[in-house]
């Protein structure tokens, strides 16, 4: 049984590798896990660790597909604004995330804490193991698709809604995706438009107009694929 209050990070690291195994994730880098198998569509865990000696944790479910990622953030780097663009956006594992501590109601800052288990981390990890068993069986085991992708991307499921994800950025991944499946530029701009006014313009520049942005993400999609062909 673990229970030091003290416990080193290194401790905690191994039994998180160990707990993320046991269900298929495995570690890509640091805190970060992905699950085995996945092709299209990826699912991550990124862990967040807080507090002194560590007691708090958080972590994220997400969603990605590589190339749509990587889409917007050139996107983001070239059309939303100097404050986000001067920023290399390299080092998100994702966007399209969840906060499992939010959706499942973890407590404080939507993290298990430590404390409230007598400072035994397997009885924690095994509750948070369980809840992303149940997240990914329930949730997100249905995306596995390009369609289905598209399909969460432009919904706004509680389970993975915009107000949770970068909305520019968010945008930048649909059109790329919508593209794949043969979505029209128009029916992607009709799509998007409940969008616009709160989520998608909280993700840009206060300088940037949303219309303006969505045109040349759409346009960048097209030159870049017009210098692939």
């Amino acid at each position: 049984m673990i229970q030091d209050a003290e416990m080193p990070l290194r401790k905690v690291k191994s039994e998180l590798d160990k707990t993320m195994a046991d269900i298929d994730f495995m570690k890509i880098s640091g805190l970060l896990y992905g699950r085995k198998g996945d092709c299209e569509i990826q699912k991550l865990v990124e862990w967040n660790l807080f507090g002194r000696p560590i007691n708090n944790f958080a972590c994220d479910f997400g969603l990605r597909n590589s190339d749509a990622l990587k889409f917007s953030e050139e996107c983001l780097k070239l059309y939303s604004g100097a404050f986000f663009g001067s920023e290399s956006q390299a080092n998100w594992p994702f966007n399209v995330r969840c906060q499992l501590g939010q959706y499942y109601s973890w407590g404080v800052r939507s993290s298990l804490q430590l404390s409230d288990y007598n400072q035994n981390l397997l009885l924690m990890l095994d509750k948070a193991r369980s809840d992303i068993l149940r997240f990914t069986g329930e949730k997100a085991g249905s995306v596995s698709t390009i369609e289905e992708y598209c399909d969460l991307l432009i919904g706004n499921p509680d389970w993975m809604p915009w107000d949770w994800s970068h909305g520019a950025a968010r945008a930048a991944e649909y059109v790329f995706v919508a593209s794949k499946i043969g979505i029209s530029p128009s029916d992607m701009r009709g799509n998007l438009a409940q969008y616009e006014n709160v989520n998608i313009k909280s993700g840009l520049n206060r300088s940037v107009n949303v219309h303006e942005y969505l045109e040349k993400v759409i346009r960048h999609l097209e030159i870049s694929r017009g210098v692939a062909k």
